[in-house]
This record gives structure tokens, sequence and C-alpha cells, in this order.
């Protein structure tokens, strides 16, 4: 193997790792994320970051994640994302069993 096709070969592995990142992010968000979660990434300053949360859904849940992600500053987007991957394989498939009867969301996310 010559090293320009070693190079091609990383490149591709590194575009499958952001659009792994990307779709784990978005199934996490959809499916998985709760107030609990919000607790298991945030720890104590959760009741912060619950509420832009449900800030964030007040115009509705579609694009909540994006709008909380925005509000986010890198640290803690860096936080949810790794929660994410460590959770969701980029395709839709969980690497953890939970039980959603347990989930807690806010009232903006029951009306929609």
């Amino acid at each position: 193997m010559n090293l320009a096709s070693t190079i091609n070969q990383m490149k591709r592995i590194m575009k499958y790792q952001a659009e792994n990142t990307v779709s784990s992010f978005f199934y996490y968000m959809w499916n998985a994320w709760s107030e609990e979660e919000c607790k298991a990434v945030y720890g104590g300053m959760y009741p912060h970051f619950w509420e832009k949360w449900c800030v964030a859904t007040d115009k509705g849940t579609f694009g909540a994640a994006e709008r909380f992600y925005l509000e986010l500053s890198e640290d803690n987007r860096r936080l949810l994302v790794e929660r994410a991957v460590s959770i969701y394989d980029g395709r839709r498939f969980r690497k953890r069993n939970s039980n959603p009867k347990n989930q807690t969301v806010c009232e903006e996310t029951l009306s929609v």
C-alpha cells in the first residue's frame, strides 16, 4: 500500500467517524434525551441545562436538538456528544438497555 492510498483510506475513515458522530447525536437527542440523561451528562449542573432544553422546546420539538446545541459552550457540547456516541453507534442501535417508562420529559415535549 502506498502513501497516497493510505491517506485516502484515512480520509474515508475520518469522514465515516464524523458522519457516525452526527448520526449518534441526533438518534440520542430524538430517542434517549431525558432529565435523567441530562443528569448523567451534566451532573449537579443539570437543572440549568434541563431548563435550556425546555426553552429550546418552547417552539416545539422539531429543531429543539439544534437550538439546544447552539446554546451550549464548546465544552458542554463535547460532553453531550461524547455521551451520545457512547450510547449510539451511528446507526440508531443503542449500546445499552434503557427503560423509557422511567424517562422524564418537560411539558412542552409531551404536548407535541
